[in-house]
């Protein structure tokens, strides 16, 4: 038996208003991180980041060149989307990272190492390829997915102050639900504070 759906919404508006009403972390746990830790997590979001926003970048230029030119080029254009995309997801999930968090790094500067990380990378790559074989430049091409990566962390951390920025409960969202229900039907919203 299926239930009716006024009371579906209602057990929604319950759930999302204790969600909503959840205390804040205690002080304990937003204590600043050891940097070695800290780092290695910003590091891990940028992987992530780069991971998805190359890898989609990547698949979704070899699929194009794929169906227009018949598969021919589709692997440098790829490998060449892959690396740009990598340089903007790496800053974008290590921004993320940062201010989960509690750091105050800046995106701008994090996304503009980022690129010059790619810039070395494809540098290294451009000479490896132009004065050796094939496999050695294969070797090196991962640098131009690994150093967007590392440039956006030391970009971020940089550009992060020491002290984490204390948040006030008027600085968090604050959601409430709202429910109507009607002769009609029902309806659910949520009112907040951003």
């Amino acid at each position: 038996m299926t239930p009716p759906t006024s009371v579906r919404w209602a057990a929604l508006a319950l759930c999302v208003s204790v969600a909503a009403r959840a205390e804040p972390a205690p002080a304990a746990a937003t204590q600043p991180i050891a940097p070695l830790v800290r780092i290695g997590a910003e590091t891990g979001g940028g992987i992530v980041g780069g991971a998805l926003i190359g890898g989609t970048a990547g698949w979704i230029i070899s699929a194009t060149l794929d169906t227009q030119e018949g598969g021919t080029g589709s692997n440098s254009a790829a490998q060449v989307g892959a690396a740009l995309g990598v340089s903007v997801g790496a800053p974008i999930g290590v921004s993320l990272t940062g201010k989960l968090l509690g750091r105050q790094g800046s995106f701008i500067i994090s996304w503009l190492s980022s690129v010059a990380g790619l810039g070395v990378g494809y540098g290294i790559y451009g000479l490896v390829r132009a004065g050796s074989d094939s496999s050695a430049a294969k070797a090196t091409y991962a640098l131009c997915l690994l150093l967007p990566v590392a440039g956006a962390v030391i970009g971020y951390e940089l550009s992060s102050s020491e002290q984490p920025a204390p948040v006030s409960a008027a600085a968090l969202p604050a959601l409430l639900p709202a429910v109507a229900i009607g002769p009609g039907g029902g309806a659910f919203a949520l009112v907040g504070r951003f």
